[in-house]
């Protein structure tokens, strides 16, 4: 809705920037709301759509992701984090293919989880076969893959009400 309200203000806006419009648009459209049996989730917020959830990976899932990357890289004193990137993958998933079958029809995600579930099958193969292998990271990392998937869930549907808030009452300012 707040794109499309846009389109009249096109000769306004620069070339770059009616280009970006309707491509979010397009984008948006295509992507639609949420089905309807995920409003069974009384934690998810009655208006979010696939964009909403979109800017949700984008600005919280990845950024986590990339720090759990560096911070493994960077010291092996962080090796749980690369072990709960793995997890992750896992959890990713298992998501979005339980989210496959309740629909009967394919997650948007589930394509990339594909490819997660892979390389997390192999990195964690990798990790249990290793002659340093320890019960203690991998435990460790179960609990921070479990956070880096529950906790951008968690700040975006506790975040989506005042980000309304805030979008509603920057619009009546303009």
């Amino acid at each position: 809705m707040q794109i499309s309200k846009q389109f009249p203000r096109q000769k306004e806006i620069s070339l770059f920037g009616q280009a970006i419009i309707k491509q979010q648009y397009m984008l948006l459209e295509a992507l639609g709301d949420f089905p309807k049996w995920m409003f069974e989730h009384t934690w998810l917020p009655f208006y979010m759509t696939h964009g909403h959830w979109m800017a949700n990976n984008l600005f919280l899932y990845y950024p986590m992701l990339i720090l759990s990357v560096f911070l493994f890289a960077a010291n092996k004193i962080f090796f749980p984090f690369g072990v709960g990137i793995l997890i992750w993958g896992l959890i990713n998933f298992f998501d979005h293919f339980f989210y496959t079958i309740k629909a009967r029809k394919v997650s948007p995600g589930l394509i990339t989880g594909t490819l997660f579930l892979i390389n997390s099958c192999f990195g964690l193969r990798s990790f249990i076969l290793a002659e340093n292998f320890s019960l203690i990271p991998l435990l460790t990392g179960t609990v921070i893959g479990g956070v880096l998937f529950g906790l951008p869930i968690l700040l975006c549907v506790k975040a989506y009400p005042v980000l309304i808030n805030i979008s509603n009452s920057t619009q009546t300012l303009a």
